[in-house]
């Protein structure tokens, strides 16, 4: 969307505030000035709600498909702010775009990518203490690692409530600027008996991540801010 457009857009928004005005006069003018600058722009109803939905991309790892503690990672992260998700290949691996209205989807990234992080680091202290295993029982160990992490940083999420018109707004979005997303499997690892320690050693660890002020973040948008 050009500057343009963006200015444009902001002075419809002044003038259908000012149509809701008491005085009939000045509602009709307000009214009609709106009316106006959406048929010089060419603009209508939807692209002025659209205008409230932003969206912000994070990355999300060097694989072409999610491992699935990455992918339960953007579950909390929707959850706790009421954002939507989606994943998007590229050549060099993998991204996450959140939507949202206002700054969610900037304050969403700002967690995901801190989270992710932590996890990763704490993931790869873990795997280190696994020398003894091949590498193949190290990586699926260390992912179990990785979702137990993820459980306890969830039970600290403050689960936002979304009202509806936001999903609504935030679904409008999706539909044009990703028509065509299809559902993804992300990758669990393939979990033994003797792996629960692993878990376990996670869930220890995850209570320990910590997520401090993003730009533009209050602190009641942001995952309890010492998780």
């Amino acid at each position: 969307m050009s500057k343009k457009v963006e200015k444009a857009i902001d002075k419809i928004k002044k003038c259908l505030a000012l149509a809701a005005s008491s005085n009939a006069n000045e509602a009709a003018t307000a009214m009609r000035q709106a009316q106006a600058l959406m048929a010089m722009h060419n603009l209508n109803t939807d692209d002025i709600q659209l205008s409230d939905v932003k969206a912000k991309t994070a990355k999300a790892g060097a694989a072409q498909t999610p491992v699935r503690y990455v992918s339960y990672l953007a579950m909390v992260i929707k959850k706790a702010f009421g954002v939507d998700a989606i994943f998007i290949q590229h050549f060099k691996g993998m991204n996450i775009e959140f939507i949202g209205i206002d700054k969610q989807a900037e304050i969403a990234a700002y967690a995901f990518t801190t989270l992710f992080r932590q996890l990763k680091a704490d993931r790869s202290a873990y795997m280190k203490t696994l020398s003894r295993y091949k590498r193949a029982n190290k990586i699926r160990k260390s992912d179990v690692f990785a979702e137990g992490w993820l459980a306890a940083v969830n039970k600290k999420v403050i689960a936002f409530a979304q009202p509806e018109p936001s999903k609504e707004l935030i679904k409008l979005y999706q539909a044009k600027a990703h028509p065509k997303t299809e559902t993804t499997n992300a990758r669990a690892p393939k979990e033994k008996k003797d792996d629960g320690l692993a878990r376990h050693k996670g869930f220890m660890q995850g209570g320990k991540a910590t997520l401090n002020h993003g730009v533009g973040a209050t602190h009641r948008e942001m995952i309890g801010v010492q998780i």
